[in-house]
Parts: C-alpha cells; sequence; structure tokens
C-alpha cells in the first residue's frame, strides 16, 4: 500500500511539472508571436499595407500631398504604439522634420509639415524591408 502511494505521488508531480512547461511554452508563444507578425505577414497583407503608402511615393510630389502622408505616417505610428505593432510603424523624415515610433513612443522631431504652394514639389522615396514591407521614407528638395 506503501508503494501505491508513493507511484502515485510521483505520477502526480510529474504530470504537474508537464502542465508547467505546457504553460510556460505556450506563454513564451504568446509573446514572441508579435515579433514573428512581420514574418508571418502574407504578400496580401504586405501589398494591402504599401498600397496606402505607394500613391505618395515619386519624383515631383505636391507639398500637400506630403503633409497628408506626414498625418497618415503620425495616425499609423501612434497605432503601431497602442497595439504593440512596432514593426508596423514608419519613419519619415522630411525637411525640417522627422518621425518616428522609437520604444520611448513617437518622436517628432522639427516640424510637421513642409511647405506647400504652386512651385513646392518634392521627391518622396519609401525603403523596404526583407519582406517588402515599408519601414522607412524619405522627402527631399528636388
Amino acid at each position: 500500500m506503501e508503494n501505491a502511494s508513493k507511484a502515485l505521488i510521483i505520477s502526480g508531480a510529474i504530470l504537474l511539472a508537464v502542465m508547467l512547461v505546457s504553460l510556460g511554452v505556450f506563454i513564451f508563444k504568446g509573446m514572441s508571436s508579435s515579433a514573428k507578425d512581420a514574418v508571418n505577414m502574407d504578400k496580401e497583407q504586405i501589398k494591402a499595407f504599401n498600397s496606402k503608402i505607394t500613391p505618395y511615393l515619386g519624383n515631383k510630389v505636391s507639398g500637400s500631398q506630403v503633409n497628408a502622408l506626414i498625418q497618415y505616417v503620425i495616425s499609423n505610428d501612434s497605432q503601431c504604439i497602442k497595439t504593440g505593432e512596432r514593426y508596423k510603424a514608419i519613419t519619415i523624415t522630411f525637411p525640417g522634420g522627422r518621425i518616428s515610433a522609437g520604444d520611448t513612443g513617437l518622436d517628432t522631431s522639427g516640424s510637421k509639415r513642409v511647405e506647400t504652394g504652386a512651385s513646392k514639389s518634392y521627391i518622396v522615396e519609401g525603403n523596404y524591408d526583407d519582406n517588402g514591407l515599408i519601414t522607412t521614407i524619405t522627402v527631399k528638395n528636388p
């Protein structure tokens, strides 16, 4: 009888250990999934994300279009900070300012606008990561 009770205690301890290890693996996978989401985005999701930015890319982009792009980046990066999807954050550098979603929040150094007018146009270039996702935008004077 004594051996049977010890066997039950040992099997219970083993079962508890297996459950704890399984719980640890489950929690670890949940925490690391957001970092892997950028890799797991399929081509259609990347294309849909990039499609909101590509209309603003080019060699003769008006100042008002650049300002609209800046506002989109601010909105997008704020949302990325709230949801923890920092891999979708975009850094934009433009004459007079820079916007990026850093570890401490949204950094909007410099002016949040560029000059507009009939004679003002800009060169807007997008840089892609290894997955094809636009991560940085550079706005230059022609």
